[in-house]
């Protein structure tokens, strides 16, 4: 009896021990969002929030940040007069890289009053209600939308809590929002680093992530993905058209940053992240709308190349690393410069 009495003392012991040892050591601490509402409508963060990023169980890479007062990663806080507002993903998100190496920080660097609204799981909808939120606040000269190949895929399906996405009803399309509040349960967990180690490295995100992804695709075979693509094509234009009063209104230039098929780079051709001639279509009608394009396709080619060198942290994480947000940095520039 004293021995099955001691097994749960002993494993509580250790957690205990566990868990003060890693409140030291730079575990993933995850980033808080904020809640978000119909007067609230785009994803953010917890304002002013410390956090901590690292990968894997030997938690490597880490990176120390402080979202802005609007609660975004990897931007100064957000004012009036800007040069450059920058939206994206995770992939502009960037925990995995510090500020002075992302597209935004060098763009920073060389113009100053570059701010950056970006969250991860942002999709197109997201991008179109962030313009309209801060492009009137912030009086953008130019505006950068990073675009990658889930953006395309997703952009007729529902959208996780806190973001937006396009609603198709009787013929009409509109921007809905799926709102945000953080569960009581969620809060108490992200307070021990001791299940933040395991929820992160375990990884309980991605595969929940993944479910939702799965379920926001369906199916996309005979009628239902002729229907799905007309849908698609219906979404992209009504998005691109709802650039256009910005445009007017505040001089506002649009640069689409298209991410390169960096799977079919490094295969030869043999596989591919975009699917079908999707990147290609997207080029072609944001050009057709009067919007510069950024193409990261041939940029990534060409270096990859001359340097055989990798565009991202693969096979570990698929996010650019400071090589490919350089890269962009430097193509974006004289856009915005112009």
């Amino acid at each position: 009896m004293r021995f099955l009495l001691s097994v749960p003392g002993g494993i509580l012991l250790a957690a205990l021990a566990l868990e003060l040892a890693l409140q030291y050591l730079p575990v993933n601490s995850g980033v808080r969002m904020a809640h978000t509402s119909a007067a609230v409508p785009y994803p953010h963060n917890r304002p002013g929030q410390p956090y901590t990023y690292s990968h894997g169980w030997a938690m490597a890479n880490a990176q120390h940040g402080t979202t802005s007062r609007d609660g975004f990663v990897h931007s100064r806080d957000i004012g009036g007069g800007a040069n450059v507002l920058v939206t994206g993903d995770s992939f502009i998100e960037s925990y995995m890289l510090a500020y002075g190496d992302t597209v935004q920080g060098l763009l920073d660097a060389a113009l100053g009053k570059v701010y950056a609204v970006a969250s991860s799981g942002n999709g197109l909808a997201d991008a179109l209600v962030l313009a309209r939120q801060f492009v009137p606040r912030t009086g953008a000269k130019a505006m950068v939308i990073f675009v990658e190949p889930f953006d395309l895929r997703t952009i007729d399906s529902p959208a996780g809590r806190g973001h937006n996405y396009f609603a198709f009803t009787g013929g009409e399309i509109s921007v809905a929002h799926n709102p945000y509040v953080e569960s009581v349960l969620k809060e108490q967990v992200l307070r021990s680093a001791l299940l933040r180690y395991a929820y992160y490295n375990l990884k309980v995100p991605g595969w929940m992530e993944g479910l939702r992804r799965r379920a926001r695709q369906g199916g996309d075979s005979g009628a239902d993905g002729d229907l799905r693509q007309r849908r698609r094509d219906a979404a992209l234009d009504y998005f691109l058209a709802g650039l256009a009063p910005l445009q007017r209104r505040f001089g506002t230039r649009f640069i689409f940053l298209v991410d390169g098929d960096r799977d079919a780079i490094y295969s030869d051709g043999r596989s591919s992240v975009w699917v079908g001639n999707d990147r290609a279509t997207l080029i072609e009608r944001v050009r057709a709308a009067g919007y510069d394009v950024v193409d990261m396709q041939p940029v990534f080619e060409q270096h990859w190349r001359t340097y055989r060198e990798r565009l991202d942290f693969l096979p570990m994480d698929g996010h650019w690393n400071r090589v490919a947000h350089a890269l962009a940095a430097a193509r974006v520039l004289p856009l915005v410069t112009r």
